[in-house]
C-alpha cells in the first residue's frame, strides 16, 4: 500500500519539544500564548474559516458577527470625532472671546469693600511683576463688573455689565457686527448736547429684547440709593453702540460691556475694580500661566482661574457625555461578540471529529483552544478593520460636505467633526478586547474535547 507524500509546510500538528517540556493544562492564556508559539494554529482556523461552504447557517452568523463589530466600532469612531468636534470649536471661541485666566481678590486684599478693591491694589503685589514680564503673556486689564438690570420698553432681563478700558473696547469691536451711527450717542439736553455713555451687548439679546444699534436702554442697579423719598434703585440711560458676537450663547445672552468709567459713574464709585482678566499669546498655556502665578508670594489674597477652571462644569459634562458614549455603543461590539460565541461554539460541535483526530496525533490542548481563539479574532479583526474604514469614510464626508444642519440654539450650524488619531487607536483596541474575550468560552470547550468520545461519536 502506498502512502501519499504531505509536504513539511503541511504538517501543522506536529508538536515542537519546546512545547512538550512545558505542562499544558489548556488554560485561556495558554491558548493566547500559543497563537504566536504554534503559527499552524492560526492557519488551521483560517481553514476551518474558509471551509463552511457546506453550512450556510454558520456562514451567516459570521458575516452578522463581522457587520455587528464593524457597525459598533463605525459608530463610536464617528460620534467620538464629533463630540470631540464640538469640545474643539467650544475652545476655539472661548479663546477668541473669553479671558484665559482671571484673577479676583479676596476679602483680605486692602481696600476690600463688597468685591471692589483699590484699582493700584494688583500693582503691590508680586503678580503683577510676574505679568509684565512673562513672554506668554498678551495683555492684561482691570475689569469693575456688576449685576444689573436692563430695561428697553416693557421689557426686562438681568445681565451682568463689564466696565472695561480703552485696549479691551478695541478689542471687542473686532467682534461688532452691527454698530450705532456716532451721531445717535448724542442727545440733547436744554440747549446743549452730551454724549449718552455707550453699551455693547450680545448678538442673542438684541435679538430677544428686540434691541438695535442707537436704542436707549436703562441700567438699573439692585444697589439702593438714599433719596428725599427713601431709598431709590440707581438708574442710568444708555446707549446701544454695537452688537457683538462671540458664538457663546449664554456670553451674548447675559454679558455686556462698556467703559470702565461709565460703569464707575453707575456705581458711583472712583478708581476700583473688581476683577483682572489676562489673555496669554497661546491659549494652551493659560493653565501653566495660572498655576505659577498661584505659586507666588501674595498671591493667597488673589483667587486665580483659567477658562478651565472657569468653565469646569462644562467641560466636565462633555467628558462624562462621550465616557458615557462609549461604554453605551461598547455593547453593540458586546452584542455583535455574542454571534462569535454561537458561531464558534457550532463550528466546535461540528469540527468534533477533526478536533479528536488532531489531539490524537500530539495537539495540545492549548494549541486546539489556539486554533479556535484565531478563529474568532480573524472574524474580529475583519470587522474591526473594516469599522475603522467606514468611521473614517463618514468621517470625512461629514467634514467636507457638511450635509447634516443643526437647528440655530447650537453654536455651530453642522456637526463639527476632528481625527484624533488616539481614537482610531483605543477604539480598536478595546473592540479587539472585547472580541477576545468572547473567544474564550468556545476555544477552552475546544481544548477539553475528549480525543475517544470525538472519534467515537463523531
Amino acid at each position: 500500500m502506498t502512502r501519499s507524500f504531505i509536504p513539511p509546510n503541511e504538517r501543522p500538528i506536529q508538536a515542537h519539544p519546546s512545547d512538550l517540556s512545558v505542562k499544558d493544562e489548556g488554560g485561556w492564556f495558554s491558548s493566547v500564548t500559543q497563537l504566536w508559539r504554534s503559527p499552524w494554529a492560526t492557519w488551521v482556523g483560517l481553514r476551518y474559516l474558509k471551509s463552511k461552504k457546506n453550512s450556510k447557517f454558520l456562514s451567516f452568523i459570521t458575516v452578522i458577527s463581522i457587520m455587528g463589530i464593524s457597525l459598533g466600532v463605525t459608530a463610536m469612531l464617528v460620534v467620538l470625532s464629533v463630540m470631540d468636534g464640538f469640545e474643539h470649536e467650544l475652545k476655539k471661541r472661548l479663546m477668541s472671546s473669553e479671558v484665559h485666566i482671571l484673577i479676583s481678590p479676596n476679602p483680605s486684599v486692602t481696600g476690600f469693600n463688597m468685591g471692589l478693591v483699590p484699582k493700584d491694589s494688583l500693582q503691590k503685589s508680586p503678580i503683577e511683576k510676574a505679568l509684565e514680564e512673562d513672554p506668554r503673556v498678551a495683555n492684561h486689564w482691570s475689569v469693575i463688573s456688576t449685576e444689573a438690570m436692563l430695561k428697553t420698553g416693557r421689557q426686562v432681563t438681568g445681565l451682568v455689565v463689564k466696565g472695561v478700558d480703552v485696549g479691551r473696547i478695541q478689542q471687542l469691536r473686532n467682534q461688532v457686527v452691527e454698530s450705532a451711527d456716532p451721531q445717535l450717542l448724542i442727545k440733547r439736553e436744554g440747549e446743549g448736547t452730551v454724549r449718552l455713555p455707550g453699551l455693547y451687548v450680545g448678538k442673542e439679546l438684541a435679538y430677544e429684547m428686540g434691541m438695535i444699534p442707537g436704542d436707549e436702554v436703562t441700567l438699573i442697579s439692585p444697589v439702593e440709593t438714599d433719596g428725599p423719598m427713601g431709598t431709590v434703585p440707581r438708574l442710568k440711560k444708555f446707549v446701544i453702540e454695537g452688537v457683538y458676537q462671540t458664538g457663546l450663547l449664554e456670553q451674548e445672552l447675559h454679558t455686556a460691556y462698556a467703559a470702565d468709567s461709565s460703569v464707575r459713574a453707575f456705581l458711583r464709585k472712583a478708581e476700583v475694580v473688581s476683577q483682572w482678566e489676562v489673555v496669554a499669546h497661546r491659549f494652551d498655556d493659560s493653565p501653566l500661566i495660572a498655576q505659577e502665578l498661584r505659586k507666588l508670594s501674595g498671591a493667597s489674597d488673589y483667587r486665580i482661574q483659567d477658562w478651565v477652571q472657569l468653565n469646569s462644569h462644562l467641560f466636565a459634562s462633555l467628558k462624562l457625555e462621550r465616557l458615557s458614549m462609549f461604554i453605551f455603543l461598547a455593547f453593540i461590539i458586546v452584542v455583535a461578540s455574542f454571534n462569535i460565541v454561537t458561531t464558534l461554539t457550532l463550528m466546535v460541535l461540528e469540527k468534533k471529529r477533526e478536533i479528536s483526530i488532531l489531539k490524537a496525533m500530539g495537539a495540545r490542548q492549548s494549541q486546539v483552544g489556539a486554533i479556535f481563539l484565531s478563529e474568532g479574532m480573524i472574524i474580529g479583526v475583519l470587522g474591526i478593520f473594516s469599522g475603522v474604514i467606514l468611521g473614517f469614510l463618514i468621517c470625512s464626508l461629514l467634514k467636507r460636505y457638511e450635509f447634516i444642519k443643526l437647528p440655530d440654539v447650537y453654536y455651530d450650524r453642522t456637526l463639527p467633526v476632528t481625527f484624533d488619531p488616539m481614537y482610531y487607536f483605543l477604539v480598536p483596541v478595546c473592540a479587539l478586547v472585547i472580541v477576545i474575550t468572547a473567544c474564550l468560552y468556545p476555544s477552552r470547550r475546544a481544548a477539553l474535547i475528549n480525543p475517544l468520545d470525538g472519534i467515537r461519536f463523531g
